[in-house]
């Protein structure tokens, strides 16, 4: 064989071999949480998966047949090159575990299946084309398999069942209520208290030291059931004084320190499923998060865990709070709360590009602006980023309360 055709087949083998490898360990250990994403902006790709999923048996046996004919044609070209079986079958054997496993197998756990997404529909064809072959090389594994106990090739399963029909499920889109609870189950264990506490700056709390009076005008005002109580500072939560207990008291016998219920903490980064087995055991409905070094940074309720999977949970003391308004032509106030996610979805426009990658991660259009100052900004600083301008209204020392937007070119 020609020495340069020679080099550019074995290169190519090689290749080809990774990345068969690389698909199927992609495939097997595919995770909705990273799928998510991909889906919904890749409808091509939804439908390949789609194909993938309801023949994954198949398109596994299918690829690893592929693999063991690469691996024979390595073996042939390098013996062609080498001349001794021996050496051949011992630079083989190097050849397949460096670029057959180790390689495409630790890339794929690395980067999961959103790298290799362009792989799977050529992949899923030469999988169907070698379909029928595989199948017929089961039946003897099958007779095996089946004498000894056990299930026949082609119908043990990849992956648990209940990931395949969840996947299936997301997949189809036949109930897309049902799709989102199963969407938000799957992401359930990977969420932190964080990503869904109440920011220290939006909790309502009290003085230990409040009258009656005031605890009953903060009540009315507030809605909440339970109010958190603090001495001299926000860092200092001493317990929970609820409504209920409250009623109960006369004004003359009205003892807040009596009355507070124990409180717990917890880390940012603990994961919710953890913390609603602790409210489950602790009996409570709120906890308080503190960061690395203690101080109080936000609170968790149940309500907040149980929204994460059935969704919002409102009841009669809830407002809606738009988050945004038009109020002239390319003019809006936005809520500070607004999400990136629905400032991309309302105006088209993604603010984590319009960012530096060293700058602080963030969720909100205050977080936004906060990112692009570097500090909490007052009242009319403005922001100008060509399609578009975010400018403050309104803020405090704390935080911003009210935010502008101009659309330009629209």
């Amino acid at each position: 064989m020609d020495p340069h055709l020679y080099h550019v087949s074995l290169t190519l083998t090689v290749l080809i071999l990774s990345l068969v490898k690389y698909t199927e360990v992609a495939f097997i250990g595919v995770k909705y949480v990273n799928l998510k994403e991909l889906l919904n902006r890749n409808e091509k790709f939804k439908k390949i998966f789609l194909k993938w999923i309801k023949n994954g048996n198949l398109m596994l046996a299918s690829l690893q047949f592929l693999r063991y004919m690469l691996e024979i044609v390595i073996i042939i070209l390098l013996y062609e090159s080498l001349g001794d079986m021996i050496l051949t079958l011992g630079v083989s054997f190097g050849v397949y575990v460096v670029f057959g496993e180790y390689v495409p197998r630790t890339i794929a756990v690395q980067k999961g299946i959103t790298k290799s997404r362009w792989l799977f529909l050529p992949l899923y064809y030469v999988a169907l084309m070698l379909s029928p072959l595989v199948r017929l090389l089961m039946l003897p594994a099958d007779i095996i398999i089946k004498v000894l106990g056990g299930e026949m090739v082609l119908n043990a399963p990849y992956m648990t069942d209940l990931e395949e029909q969840i996947i299936k499920n997301v997949l189809t889109d036949e109930n897309m209520q049902e799709s989102e609870m199963i969407s938000s189950i799957l992401e359930f264990k990977d969420t932190t208290a964080r990503e869904i506490m109440v920011p220290r700056v939006d909790i309502v709390a009290v003085p230990s030291d409040i009258s009656y009076e005031q605890l009953v005008n903060v009540i009315d005002e507030e809605g909440h059931s339970r109010l958190p109580v603090y001495d001299e500072r926000m860092d200092n939560i001493l317990g929970i004084v609820y409504v209920k207990d409250l009623v109960k008291t006369e004004k003359e016998d009205f003892d807040l320190k009596k009355m507070l219920r124990e409180v717990f903490f917890i880390p940012e980064t603990k994961k919710i499923n953890s913390l609603l087995k602790d409210f489950q055991s602790k009996h409570t409905h709120m906890s308080f998060v503190v960061d690395e070094y203690g101080d109080l940074v936000g609170l968790v309720t149940i309500e907040d865990v149980l929204e994460e999977i059935v969704g919002e949970i409102e009841d009669e003391y809830d407002e809606d709070e738009p988050i945004y308004r038009k109020v002239a032509e390319n003019e809006y106030i936005l809520s500070p709360k607004m999400t990136v996610e629905e400032f991309k979805d309302e105006f088209g426009i993604d603010l984590d590009e319009e960012v530096s990658d060293d700058a602080e991660d963030f969720d909100t259009v205050a977080g936004f602006i906060i990112a692009v100052l570097g500090n909490l900004p007052g009242k009319g600083f403005k922001h100008d980023h060509g399609a578009f301008t975010l400018k403050v209204l309104e803020a405090d020392n704390r935080r911003i309360l009210k935010v502008g937007l101009s659309l330009k070119g629209k």
